[in-house]
């Protein structure tokens, strides 16, 4: 799986990457330098379980199937893979249409692995 996320942050943008539980922790990550991954990872966590948690109180079905939070410094982008979600750090400037495209394909990628 590393090498998925480590070929996604290859596009450009794309800082890092990693896949996180529905719960918040972290499988795996990919994480460019200067993102430390404990500090990322707790970021990311809490803010999916307040993102799910909001939408539960609001009483919308379901979950959201991706999430863009833009910040002045860069966008976290979240997507759900039912059983877990791909998060994408991203540069403020990111062009989301190619963006898009290689996360899609790295999801496609990481669900239909081969684990040994």
């Amino acid at each position: 799986m590393k090498e998925i996320l480590e070929k996604l942050n290859q596009e450009v943008g794309i800082i890092g990457s990693m896949v996180i539980t529905p719960d918040g922790m972290m499988v795996s990550a990919a994480l460019g330098s200067g993102l430390e991954e404990d500090r990322v990872a707790a970021i990311v966590s809490s803010l999916l379980v307040s993102v799910r948690r909001c939408l539960l109180e609001l009483k919308t079905p379901g979950c959201a199937g991706s999430c863009i939070l833009s910040a002045a410094e860069g966008k976290i982008l979240f997507f759900d893979m039912g059983n877990a979600f791909l998060v994408v750090v991203a540069d403020k400037d990111i062009k989301l249409d190619a963006g898009i495209v290689a996360i899609r394909s790295a999801i496609h990628r990481i669900r239909n692995r081969k684990v040994a």
